[in-house]
């Protein structure tokens, strides 16, 4: 047998590598108290939307330029809208056609009116307003009415272009809402909003800034849930076949699993904020945290062919300590240096990403050794 204690010595390693052997339980406990405290931070992370604004420096010339302005003109900047297009059902059918409908118009109307209520709506126009302003404060009774007026009134006509379609199968209102408003909020708002009861032959859709960042939020959680729950079932699929064992192929996935809950603890405890650009960076992390957990495994197996369970351990991290350790610098600069450039986002998933390698490591040299070396004792103790 090889003389370990010579090549080991009695250095940090080895004494962390015994500690972990000898007092499992205890570290698995400590790991535990601060998993679920980490744990309960990043539940409370939460995705927001991010302008056009927050890619760009707080310094540059065009941001102190659109903060002045949008001081001055508060909503002139955050606009929205609701689409009303025709949808009849079938060809012959008596649906409207035709947006210049007085039934139409009463049906925006409606609608603006009732956006206006939403909290951080300024304004509401449609065409309504026009042919009310073109007659008298009143709107036609017929469709005839409604063409005639606006053959009549040449004004008119070129106004309402900017609200009805040229061929009349869309009208929009078009709403101007605070910039600083919750976004959340003010879609919540207008979704309720166009809920209202509407003519046959019609539907009715709500866009603009708003409504497309709140849509990216969503669409950011939902793809979250989606490749994570993907990517860890083909790892684990993976991680059985190349280690021919369950209980081996499982554990180096607790790599992932605690360093992503304490990456986000993290970074939540720091004020940082997932937007739909940054919500997919910490299955980036995923790759290069399992293959730590793959090392440690595969290394303590390798090292169990030959050496107690306890000697196993300490020349397990001995040998992998090293290698994982410049790994983990090599990321960390590497992600770091695209806080170098000068768009924010950027420098924010650089860090979100060496965060995560960072726990990752940390994650492959506690808690992975740990379980390692509490399923091996108890095996012999079977």
């Amino acid at each position: 047998m090889r003389d370990k204690q010579s090549k080991l010595g009695k250095g940090p390693l080895e004494k962390y590598a015994r500690f972990v052997s000898h007092r499992t339980l205890i570290l698995l406990a400590i790991f535990l108290i601060f998993t679920l405290f980490m744990g309960y931070q990043a539940s409370l992370m939460q995705t927001t939307g991010m302008s056009q604004k927050g890619f760009l420096p707080e310094g540059i010339e065009v941001v102190k330029t659109f903060n002045l302005i949008s001081d001055q003109f508060a909503g002139s900047f955050v606009t929205s809208t609701i689409a009303v297009e025709t949808e009849p059902g079938y060809a012959k059918s008596d649906e409207i056609r035709d947006l210049r409908d007085p039934e139409v118009l009463r049906y925006v109307d409606v609608l603006a009116e009732r956006a206006k209520l939403v909290q951080g709506v300024v304004s509401a126009e449609s065409a309504a307003d026009v042919i009310r302003e073109a007659n008298g404060g009143r709107i036609p009774s017929s469709l005839r009415g409604v063409k005639s007026l606006l053959e009549k009134d040449e004004v008119a006509a070129q106004r309402i272009r900017n609200y009805i379609s040229d061929d009349y199968a869309m009208s929009v209102v078009r709403l101007n809402l605070l910039e600083d408003v919750d976004e959340g909020e003010v879609v919540e708002g207008l979704r309720e909003v166009i809920r209202v009861d509407k003519p046959p032959g019609l539907s009715v859709e709500i866009t603009g800034d708003p409504v497309i960042f709140v849509t990216l939020k969503e669409l950011a959680e939902e793809t979250m849930e989606t490749t994570s729950l993907f990517s860890f079932a083909l790892i684990i699929l993976i991680l059985i076949i190349v280690f021919a064992s369950i209980k081996y192929g499982l554990i180096p996935l607790l790599t992932i699993v605690f360093g992503i809950i304490w990456a986000y603890g993290t970074l939540v405890l720091a004020g940082f904020e997932i937007t739909p650009h940054t919500s997919g960076v910490m299955a980036m992390t995923i790759g290069i945290g399992i293959d730590f957990g793959i090392q440690v495994t595969k290394r303590f197996r390798y090292e169990l062919r030959t050496e107690k369970c306890e000697d196993a351990m300490v020349d397990t991290l001995s040998n992998v300590f090293y290698p994982m350790l410049i790994t983990t610098l090599a990321a960390v600069i590497g992600f770091e240096c695209l806080s170098l450039g000068k768009l924010p986002v950027m420098g924010d998933m650089g860090t979100m990403m060496a965060t995560g390698v960072v726990f990752c490591m940390v994650a492959a040299l506690t808690v992975v050794p740990a379980i390692l070396v509490l399923f091996e004792r108890r095996e012999k103790d079977v």
